[in-house]
């Protein structure tokens, strides 16, 4: 009774409370901004909003790619803040900001960074990637931290020699995390995430010169310059209370020059940027090598566990089934981080799968893994249901006959249910070309090494000019799901037909 009475308690508060909250908030000002920007950024709005009496601004954190895709296909913002010029340039040219309001907010430094407990230290940009088993992390091509890397390894023409060992990450918080969680060797981040990260340390601050200026320009989107908050707001960031939080973190005060701007040459464009000339059919291909090895790891151990669970009943079945399912209901990226954690340096499969001669992490095998471990469940699941469909007569009776129970079940059961184990095969077979947050963890992308079709389409999505080359590869992936699932439907369709001739 006191459960039900609290239930209704709490959707009273859903339906009254929440929707009254929400309408207070919308009257504050809505920031999206650089991941590179969470923790000042927090801080700065908290303050401003204690000093002005004024609602706190509502700012939510992605990579510069990621924002400004967002507001470009239409997500809500008053004021945006970036980490390169480039993608505040192309807000500008798209219409989504306003020219006049654009200013550089603070500036920064590119650092390689070290695990603390990590024995090697870079001493100079030369001792970076000669070594075969390092692994260095950098973000991606879209990302500006990315790119302002890639400048730095060109420039010293460390190319060939550091290329071989990239990890690539999502964004620069990601870089920072595999830095501090000691699964790569080093990687390139921003000076003020290294210094808010205790379990990295810097082992080269980069020469400015090396790459273009880290400038974090700041502007008002047409919504923006009609909010009452927004001038204060921007005044307050560039005013000495907003530029001390940011100083404190490392930032620099941006200087007096003019803010730069950027041409597309050749090979410099958004497009190239994104990786649209890229062919598609490699991460197609991947993706249907990644999803037959997976679907071929997998369905031995489906086929023995659908077996187990449908015709016993044995203690710890129910915990089983809990666990073999779990995979099924989990968000990708948790499953994606624990399998990180159990394959990637120091895991508890690290040994074994060392011994085998295969590394896992920020491999294409790693994708495979992913693919495997999301997809199991489906399978489990159809093949039990095949198998449970067979009468368990017919077994028993060919036992009887002098049939082992291991030759019962191939010659009896297995052709029987033959068609439902098909049919779950398929499933897991499209489970695996869609298959994206738990391999973007484990194995990062990594262009012709992990980049699937989710993967490129992410990736090709992020940025304008990419939108041809991410549209073919979508057209592709419904293609080969649609393919797929009737399939499917077919085989489930002979299974149940089968299933009411044999009664």
């Amino acid at each position: 009774m006191g459960i039900c009475l609290r239930l209704c308690a709490s959707m009273v508060w859903l339906l009254v409370c929440w929707p009254a909250q929400a309408e207070a908030e919308e009257d504050a000002l809505r920031v999206m901004a650089a991941s590179s920007l969470t923790e000042t950024f927090g801080r700065a709005a908290e303050r401003f909003a204690a000093e002005t009496g004024r609602p706190t601004p509502v700012v939510s954190f992605a990579g510069s790619s990621r924002v400004a895709r967002q507001l470009m296909e239409g997500a809500p913002a008053d004021m945006v803040a970036v980490a390169n010029p480039r993608w505040m340039n192309v807000l500008v040219r798209e219409g989504v900001v306003v020219p006049r309001t654009q200013r550089d907010l603070v500036q920064n430094r590119l650092v390689y960074v070290e695990p603390v407990n990590s024995p090697l230290k870079a001493s100079a940009m030369s001792d970076l990637g000669l070594e075969p088993w390092s692994k260095i992390a950098i973000a991606g091509p879209t990302v500006p931290a990315g790119q302002y890397a890639r400048e730095v390894i060109d420039k010293m023409g460390l190319t060939a020699s550091i290329l071989p060992n990239l990890v690539i990450a999502t964004n620069v918080r990601s870089t920072l995390s595999l830095v501090a969680q000691s699964q790569v060797d080093g990687g390139f981040v921003y000076r003020t995430d290294a210094q808010a990260e205790p379990r990295v340390r810097v082992a080269l601050t980069l020469d400015s010169s090396l790459h273009s200026p880290i400038r974090y320009p700041v502007a008002l989107t047409h919504d923006g310059v009609e909010h009452r908050d927004a001038d204060a707001f921007v005044s307050f960031l560039l005013g000495p209370g907003g530029q001390e939080i940011f100083q404190q973190a490392g930032f620099a005060s941006p200087s007096k020059s003019e803010p730069v701007r950027f041409r597309d040459g050749p090979g410099d464009s958004d497009a190239d940027l994104a990786g649209a000339a890229e062919n598609v059919e490699g991460p197609m291909r991947l993706s249907v090598w990644v999803a037959v090895v997976s679907l071929m790891l997998s369905i031995v151990p489906a086929v023995g566990l659908g077996w187990l669970m449908a015709r016993r009943e044995f203690w710890g079945k129910s915990l089983l089934s809990t666990v073999l399912m779990a995979p099924l209901v989990l968000p990708p990226v948790v499953t994606g981080y624990l399998l990180l954690k159990a394959f990637g340096r120091g895991g508890m499969f690290t040994p074994l799968v060392e011994a085998i001669g295969i590394e896992v992490a920020f491999t294409r095998w790693g994708a495979v893994v992913a693919a495997a471990v999301v997809g199991f469940p489906l399978l489990l699941i159809l093949v039990r249901q095949a198998i449970e469909s067979v009468d368990i007569r017919y077994p028993a009776i060919a036992q009887t006959l002098g049939l082992s129970p291991l030759h019962a079940f191939m010659r009896i059961t297995f052709p029987m249910a033959l068609p439902g184990i098909i049919a779950g095969c398929v499933l897991a077979f499209a489970r695996a070309l869609g298959e994206f947050g738990a391999t973007a963890m484990i194995a990062g992308d990594q262009p012709g090494e992990t980049r699937t079709l989710a993967l490129a389409v992410y990736a090709l999505a992020e940025v304008p000019g990419g939108e041809d080359a991410a549209a073919t590869l979508v057209w592709i992936s419904m293609g080969l799901c649609a393919v797929a699932l009737v399939a499917y439907e077919r085989l489930v369709w002979r299974q149940r037909r089968r299933t009411m001739e044999l009664r």
